[in-house]
């Protein structure tokens, strides 16, 4: 059976206890008193002050036992049937659950019982005032009362114990806080300086002796304005001493502020003071603390203007330079980045997400950026050119950079990212790596020229030299006309060999062509004016559908040229056994335009002559105009473009040639 003294709070029960550190004391007169006359009144030889531990009952005071304490599970009281917190047994050896008791279960044994509770005014029990007979017995009214009131008394009694306990702690409290604060005031690492309600200085600690120069007797009883501030700084700290004193703060909040004091020597200096209101003994005090902040200010000042001069530096080159912190937070950006002083200024502590959403900004941007800062923040420098195009549409592209920057710890502490304008250097690449293929292409293609040069111009050159030849043979005038004459078609034809050649060498060297904006119809019509007179006389029918890409940005005279060759090849080479159709047609490929001229006329074996298509001097009808010119100079022209060129075609079926116009 579970003894009734246990409570459901015992946890706290102990506490309290514990907390009036009476177990384990000696004896005291005021509990034995208590206990002696508790078995006068009851007339029982045995007495006991029993508090309960957590395990067990200790005697504070005991009358007629010898015992000091007896385990909690054997304690009498833990048997008796409580009434207004009164335990009885009259007979504990008819008790059936005492039987084995060792209190009464021996000669001259425990047979009658009687205890008060003692439980403090928070409600927790603490023991037993008891008395015990070694016979059969009840106690009367009278003698219930006055162990009552006596477990009253000893209940008071714990109550003074524990007021001492705390009153001694307080004063301990007291007495080390007052030993602290003299400590602190004494070797405090700044001046600190009490002023009554009329602003006289009443306490002066030995730092402030060591700031000011005063000593303590020199200083205290002077005004604290008048001797530690200049005259030109007074007014703001009147002011606040003022505000405090009006509104009667006395919240013990220091305010803190910079300002300039005075050394006993006069001398000036920069001091940051702080001004905390209080009351002390119904004192109305102010408590001054003072630090000397000449050194930080200097210290401030110079690296002020170290940052003035490398962030001129920095803001002066054409470099765009960018700082961040190792939270990916912009600390720096020079007008070479972001050339708006408000919106360098609006970036600082924030991300690319923010300034993106800011601006506008495609977020997958500021993506970008922050994978690269984390790739940047795990310890890897990267580079990347990075192309954009300017208000005007044109690429501009910058060699950037981004590299970490550690402390002695090897912790992170900024991330340092500029970017390089290489626009020029790589239009200078993309011209020297065009030249470079100019030049490949111009080598590939020597011995091609060399041999027209050697087919084309040889056989004028030797007709020229038999002729005059014959005629310096002949001393018959009419004869050398007749020679003379026959010399014209032989100069003509090597004149219009010479200019076909050179007009294609020009154009494989023509590097700075210009290219425009060009309405297809435009040029399509021009070209079809000049060839008006083959068109009416073929019958031939020309259409064309530009709609999807209506404009090009291609050189005029190029783009005039492969119109003029592809529609008067079609016109040229047509079937006799039907009228031409030529069918002309743009379609978009990406960043590309695809221009397609389809035609019903002779059409071509390309099985046969695939490889020499589109070479110098191929022809492949028997045409009285025929010279293999026409391909060859669209083809040098299309690849001077970077473009592509190339044709599908069936025997007696017809032919489509189709040009790739890139970067458009």
């Amino acid at each position: 059976m579970k003894g009734s003294s246990i409570l459901d709070n015992e946890k706290d029960r102990i506490a309290a206890l514990y907390q009036l550190q009476i177990l384990e004391t000696p004896p005291e007169e005021d509990f034995d008193d208590i206990v002696e006359l508790a078995s006068q009144i009851c007339e029982a030889p045995i007495a006991t002050i029993a508090f309960e531990d957590k395990n067990r009952f200790w005697f504070k005071a005991k009358v007629g036992i010898d015992a000091t304490e007896t385990p909690r599970k054997d304690a009498l009281c833990s048997f008796a049937t409580e009434k207004n917190n009164l335990s009885c047994i009259q007979d504990c050896s008819e008790d059936e659950r005492l039987s084995n008791n060792p209190f009464v279960n021996k000669e001259k044994g425990v047979r009658s019982f009687a205890g008060v509770r003692l439980i403090t005014e928070e409600g927790y029990s603490l023991g037993y005032l008891c008395v015990m007979d070694t016979k059969p017995r009840k106690l009367n009214d009278r003698q219930i009362s006055g162990l009552q009131i006596l477990a009253k008394q000893v209940v008071i009694l714990l109550k003074l114990r524990l007021q001492i306990i705390q009153l001694k702690k307080t004063e301990e409290i007291a007495r080390t806080s007052e030993e602290l604060m003299n400590t602190i005031f004494n070797n405090s690492i700044d001046a600190v300086i009490v002023m009554d309600s009329d602003r006289n200085i009443t306490q002066w600690n030995p730092k402030a002796e060591a700031i000011f120069g005063w000593t303590a007797e020199e200083a205290i009883g002077k005004p604290f304005c008048e001797t530690l501030i200049p005259e030109t700084h007074r007014e703001e700290y009147i002011q606040k001493i003022t505000n405090y004193q009006k509104n009667n703060d006395t919240t013990g909040i220091s305010n803190t502020f910079e300002t300039k004091a005075l050394r006993k020597n006069n001398i000036e200096f920069d001091i940051a003071l702080g001004i905390s209101p209080a009351v002390i003994q119904g004192n109305r005090l102010f408590i001054n603390f003072v630090s000397d902040i000449t050194e930080r200010v200097f210290a401030t000042n110079k690296l002020d203007k170290q940052k003035e001069f490398y962030e001129n530096i920095l803001n002066s080159l054409p470099t765009d330079i960018a700082v961040f912190d190792p939270n990916h937070k912009y600390l720096f950006v020079n007008p070479g980045a972001i050339k708006d002083e408000d919106l360098r200024k609006f970036i600082l502590g924030k991300d690319d997400f923010e300034y993106a959403a800011y601006r506008n900004r495609d977020m997958a941007i500021a993506q970008k950026r922050r994978d690269q800062f984390l790739e940047v923040a795990s310890g890897k420098e990267i580079r990347w050119e990075d192309t954009i195009k300017d208000p005007e549409g044109m690429p501009i592209t910058h060699l950037r950079r981004l590299f970490p920057v550690y402390n002695e710890q090897r912790e992170l502490t900024m991330v340092i990212g500029f970017g390089l304008d290489i626009t020029d250097r790589k239009i200078m690449e993309e011209k020297q790596a065009a030249m470079l293929k100019q030049v490949s292409t111009q080598n590939t293609q020597l011995v091609d020229f060399c041999n027209i040069v050697s087919h084309n111009l040889r056989a004028p050159l030797v007709n020229m030299s038999m002729l005059v030849s014959f005629i310096e043979e002949t001393a018959d005038i009419e004869e050398q006309k007749q020679l003379i004459s026959k010399l014209n078609p032989v100069l003509e034809n090597l004149h219009t060999t010479f200019n076909e050649l050179v007009e294609s060498i020009q154009i494989k060297q023509d590097l700075e062509v210009k290219s425009e904006k060009i309405v297809l119809t435009d040029y399509l019509q021009r070209t079809i004016e000049v060839l008006k007179m083959e068109i009416n006389k073929s019958e031939a029918d020309i259409s064309y559908n530009f709609d999807e890409a209506p404009v090009i940005y291609y050189p005029p005279k190029y783009l005039l040229s492969i119109f003029h060759n592809l529609v008067s090849n079609a016109l040229k080479y047509q079937s006799p056994d039907r009228k031409p159709v030529i069918r002309l047609e743009t379609k978009r490929s990406g960043e590309s335009i695809i221009l397609s001229v389809q035609d019903n006329g002779l059409g071509i074996d390309l099985a046969k002559h695939q490889d020499n298509f589109f070479k110098i001097g191929k022809v492949f009808h028997r045409h009285p105009n025929a010279k293999g010119f026409g391909l060859f100079m669209t083809k040098t022209q299309v690849d001077a473009m970077d473009g592509r060129i190339w044709v599908e075609s069936t025997p007696n079926a017809g032919s489509t040639f189709f040009v790739e116009f890139k970067k458009q």
